[in-house]
C-alpha cells in the first residue's frame, strides 16, 4: 500500500474506535475489524445489527498489474487520445473505498465444526476508486510525436456481494470469503467486472 493509503486506513481505525465505544452502552451488537485480500487489499470494518443484517466498510488499494488490462482499454474510451496510438502505461497508485448493506443467513452444521457459526450473506454496495495512471502514447498525425500524459481517473459504480464467513466459537475471530459483480456508472458506463476476495476479522 502507498503511505497516503496507510495513513487513511489509520484515520479509518480510529473513527471506528470512536464510533463504537460511543456506541457501546447503547448497542450490544457486535463490531468486526480485519484486513481484506483480494479487489481491493486492505481494511474490512463489519458492524452486525439486529434482524440478520450488517453494515461493511473497506478501505484499501490494488497489487500492482491488478487493473493494468482495464486502463489500457480505457485509453481507447478517453477522447482526448482520439489521435493518438497507446504504446503502454503505470498505474502509480489506486485508493478504493467500499460500502455495503448485507443480509446473513445461518448455516446449520454438524460435528466438530458445529462448535463454531457459518453464515453465509449477500448485499448491494457502492464502490469509489481512484488512481493515478501515466499513459505514454504516440500521435498518429505528423509531427507523429511520443507522448507521456498522467491523468486522476475516478470511477464509481455499484456492487452485488454474496459470500460465506465462518465465526470461532472459543476466539473472537471470522474467516470469510466472498465474490462480487460491480456495474460502473462513472467513467466507464455499463462496464461489468467480478472480483473476489477472503481475509479474517477480529470481533469484539
Amino acid at each position: 500500500m502507498s503511505q497516503s493509503l496507510t495513513k487513511v486506513s489509520i484515520v479509518f481505525l480510529l473513527l471506528v474506535a470512536l464510533i463504537t465505544t460511543a456506541q457501546a452502552q447503547h448497542n450490544d451488537t457486535p463490531n468486526s475489524i480485519g484486513i481484506r485480500i483480494g479487489d481491493p487489499i486492505g481494511v474490512s470494518y463489519k458492524r452486525y445489527l439486529p434482524n440478520n443484517k450488517a453494515f461493511e466498510f473497506v478501505l484499501g488499494g490494488a497489487a500492482r498489474g491488478w487493473y493494468d488490462r482495464y486502463y489500457e482499454d480505457s485509453f481507447d474510451h478517453f477522447s482526448r487520445y482520439d489521435d493518438d496510438r497507446y504504446i503502454t502505461h503505470r498505474v502509480k497508485s489506486t485508493f478504493t473505498a467500499l460500502g455495503r448493506y448485507l443480509f446473513q443467513y445461518n448455516i446449520p452444521m454438524e460435528g466438530p465444526a458445529s462448535e463454531g457459526t457459518l453464515d453465509w450473506y449477500w448485499g448491494i454496495g457502492g464502490m469509489l476508486r481512484t488512481a493515478k495512471v501515466r499513459y505514454r502514447y504516440q500521435q498518429e498525425n505528423a509531427p507523429f510525436a511520443i507522448r507521456d500524459d498522467e491523468r486522476n481517473d475516478i470511477t464509481m459504480g455499484t456492487e452485488a456481494i454474496g459470500g460465506i464467513e465462518y465465526t470461532f466459537e472459543d476466539i473472537p475471530l471470522t474467516l470469510f470469503g466472498e465474490f462480487s459483480l460491480f456495474v460502473e456508472f462513472v467513467d466507464r458506463p455499463g462496464a461489468i467486472k467480478f472480483s473476489g476476495g477472503t481475509g479474517a476479522r477480529f470481533n469484539f
